[in-house]
């Protein structure tokens, strides 16, 4: 015959039976917590690392973008449409479309003191010339914050009238000792003639890339050699003399930058032509 089981019976009083199932009732009412272990298998392979191949987006801070927003809706008579960009070469860009000011800002003016969004309100808006400058020295200053520029790019220093290049030798070796370290190249020429330019920014320069570069409207045979000269003067002057803080902005130009500006040899001739020949180089 077949062995056999004998299972116990548990005798439980009639209190007893209610204690237990008062016990159970309350732990079907509790929540339960669940947790999950998990093992990875064994593998003999190292696992394959995945890298995305998008550009990281740009996180904008809505408070910033809003008080930057209300600024120009101040400055503006009308409706303003404003975006934040990561653009390195169209830093600030902005047009009137039935009335819309439509602007595209960089986002270094986001966290900008606010005499440089004063400024940027009244170059978009006006076009002041002061503002221009203001905001210029502050782009100068957050250079850093811009995408570096690519290394496979070539450096264009042979004009079709003046060689940068050259330049470049002789005044590192008449006024830095021939130890200047930066780089030089022609900007790019733009696309498109703007006939209604205030401003120019002749030249500037870059510490992040040490990078001088010259606004191609220079390499004109009507432009005497003597100003491009002082133009490359200039932006050296900006690796060997730092910019100096103060009033919760970096002056690009201190004292002793100007006091070294006006030691090339032909600075008052480079002012009084540039002051001259300001309109003629504005439409060229």
């Amino acid at each position: 015959m077949g062995s056999r089981t004998v299972v116990p019976v548990l005798q439980v009083s009639p209190a007893g039976a209610a204690r237990m199932f008062r016990a159970r009732m309350l732990a079907s009412t509790r929540p339960q917590t669940a947790v999950a272990i998990r093992i990875p298998e064994r593998t003999g392979t190292q696992l394959r690392l995945v890298l995305p191949t998008a550009a990281p987006r740009l996180f904008v801070h809505e408070g910033a973008r809003q008080a930057l927003d209300r600024r120009l809706r101040s400055a503006f008579v009308g409706p303003v449409i404003l975006w934040i960009t990561d653009n390195r070469h169209s830093i600030i860009t902005h047009r009137v479309v039935h009335g819309v000011l439509h602007v595209r800002a960089h986002h270094m003016f986001l966290d900008a003191p606010p005499s440089v969004m004063d400024a940027l309100a009244r170059y978009i808006v006006r076009g002041d010339r002061e503002a221009s400058a203001l905001l210029g020295d502050y782009i100068d200053e957050n250079g850093f914050r811009l995408a570096r520029r690519k290394r496979n790019v070539p450096l264009v220093t042979k004009g079709q009238h003046h060689d940068l290049l050259e330049i470049y030798h002789k005044v590192s070796d008449q006024y830095f000792g021939g130890l200047m370290s930066a780089l030089i190249t022609w900007g790019k020429r733009p696309t498109t003639r703007n006939a209604c330019r205030r401003t120019i920014k002749l030249g500037s320069y870059s510490a992040f890339d040490r990078l001088i570069r010259i606004h191609p409207t220079l390499d004109q045979r009507w432009i005497p050699r003597y100003f491009v000269a002082y133009v490359v003067y200039h932006e050296m002057l900006h690796q060997v003399v730092p910019g100096s803080r103060g009033l919760g902005r970096v002056n690009l130009h201190p004292p002793e930058f100007k006091e070294r500006e006006r030691a090339f040899r032909q600075y008052e001739r480079a002012i009084t032509w540039e002051r001259a020949h300001i309109d003629r180089l504005l439409r060229s």
